[in-house]
């Protein structure tokens, strides 16, 4: 008879202990490969991959309570001031992300764009201060 274990049981984390592989710079693999500078630049602008991550987080935020859906944590609603170019680049936004029976507003692409906005502030806030930290030999332990 096989031994039954308990749901509770848990069993310990497995590590990776081995040694990492050295990085290789980009100059050494473009001589090796004859390549060279081009023109192109990166656009700043959002590509399908933000939007995906749009997207993704209004599934995560939407919730039906039997009407439109409206996105969870969200207390009321606030003016933001806005130009008409603006408002229309929301609604291209919005019908760029929308799919059969996924039709978000503009407001809620508003509000998932300056969520994620603050979150990535906040990020780069908490990373500027770390590196400071670490340059002034500081250390940022919980127990502060």
């Amino acid at each position: 008879m096989a031994t039954k274990r308990s749901r509770n049981e848990t069993y310990a984390r497995i590590g990776d202990t081995s040694e990492p592989l050295p990085r290789v710079e980009t100059s050494s693999v473009a001589e090796a490969l004859g390549a060279e500078a081009s023109e192109l630049t990166h656009a700043l602008t959002g590509g399908p991959l933000s939007l995906f991550q749009v997207r993704e987080e209004l599934f995560g935020r939407l919730q039906s309570t039997g009407g439109r859906p409206s996105l969870s944590g969200t207390a009321g609603r606030k003016k933001v001031p806005l130009s008409e170019d603006q408002w229309a680049e929301l609604e291209e936004i919005a019908s760029e992300v929308a799919s059969p029976g996924f039709s978000p507003s503009a407001g809620q692409i508003a509000s998932v764009l300056l969520a994620l906005s603050l979150r990535s502030l906040r990020k780069d806030k908490g990373d500027e201060q770390k590196a400071r930290n670490a340059a002034s030999g500081k250390s940022t332990g919980a127990g502060e």
